[in-house]
């Protein structure tokens, strides 16, 4: 009888413990954050062929003029570090998603 009741009760309590993880909302959209932001991000600007990006360092704009073609790991350092990479979505290279990476 004993057996009985502890293999039940580990079941239920095997089957709450899936049943809390099948309702986790991975989509909730809510953001814990701890800390603050001291320093806002960097500007980019795209022009024809290449792109501004405006940086603070030390509490000053800084611009630098990056080709596209450099983009692949470009790296600044301001009041943060940030790098750059380039991905191409059509083989022509007109269109493209540039993403901003900081430390």
């Amino acid at each position: 009888m004993v057996k009985a009741t502890l293999k039940m009760f580990l079941c239920i309590a095997a089957l709450a413990s899936v049943s809390t993880f099948a309702h986790a909302d991975g989509n909730s959209g809510v953001i814990h954050f701890r800390g603050e932001i001291v320093e806002g991000g960097c500007g980019l600007s795209p022009q024809e062929q290449r792109v501004n990006i405006t940086c603070s360092n030390k509490g000053k704009p800084v611009t630098h003029t990056v080709a596209l073609a450099g983009l692949n790991a470009w790296s600044v350092r301001g009041d943060s570090l940030m790098h750059t990479n380039i991905h191409y979505l059509d083989p022509q290279k007109r269109l493209a998603i540039i993403s901003a990476t900081y430390e």
